[in-house]
């Protein structure tokens, strides 16, 4: 009897030890179970966003022929043709509207001005690669009021271009300025100049007013009458290369 009360002892005790492993893995894997989910953000740092350059500004540029506090006559004579000039670089008439105004007496001007800028569209070789304004003064003053002032001026300007490197143009003339706004009102070409101003554009002008145009139509359609000629001559004579 003692034999058998040993042997349900030990299986008893088997038994337990049995229970008590097998309550022990099932707290663990629970334990595995409840742990919060691997997280690759957790290992892995954060993107940090390279800080980018400020985009470089251009530094101004320097105005070749700043304006001078008083204005002057010269200054504005000299401004008038750089202007001119630049545009025939450029391609592009400029804009006069803070040095010149529009008007009858000086729309002529900027007809003659855009009629030189075609004729350069057709010749490259005389296109202008620099303009600077060289000598510019008051040759005389003709007549002053109070509130204007006319003068027979000079301006010798330099641009070279790709055929002559010490390229130029000396031009007298005579302009009439508002004193108040020191602002050109007036224009005029002296007529022993041999300029297509001169020699072309004013006789069509004045033909065409004298048959009743207004001195817009007029003026335009001088302009129009040499760009046409240009454009035949061009069409004519084909430049083989285009500069050369």
């Amino acid at each position: 009897m003692k034999k058998n009360l040993s042997l349900s002892l030990v299986f008893v005790l088997v038994l337990s030890a049995f229970v008590l492993a097998a309550c022990k893995g099932t707290n663990d894997k629970d334990a595995q179970n409840t742990a919060p989910p691997h997280s690759a953000a957790s290992e892995t740092a954060a993107p940090t966003e390279t800080p980018t350059a400020a985009p470089e500004t251009e530094a101004p540029t320097a105005d070749p022929n700043p304006r001078p506090d008083p204005v002057t006559v010269e200054w504005l004579a000299g401004e008038m043709q750089r202007r001119y000039y630049v545009g025939c670089m450029n391609l592009e008439l400029m804009d006069f509207s803070d040095i010149m105004d529009r008007n009858e007496d000086t729309d002529l001007f900027f007809w003659d001005n855009q009629f030189a800028i075609d004729r350069i569209k057709f010749d490259p070789d005389d296109k202008f690669t620099a303009v600077t304004i060289e000598e510019a003064y008051v040759k005389q003053i003709v007549n002053e009021t109070e509130s204007e002032i006319t003068a027979d001026v000079y301006v010798f300007t330099r641009h070279p271009t790709y055929s002559f490197d010490d390229d130029g143009s000396d031009r007298g003339f005579q302009i009439t300025v508002d004193k108040q706004r020191m602002v050109i009102i007036s224009y005029s070409e002296p007529s022993g100049y041999s300029t297509i101003y001169t020699a072309r554009l004013l006789p069509l002008a004045s033909s065409y007013r004298r048959e009743g145009l207004t001195w817009q139509e007029a003026n335009k359609k001088a302009y129009e009458e040499l760009y046409a000629e240009t454009v035949a001559f061009a069409t004519a004579y084909p430049r083989q290369t285009p500069r050369g």
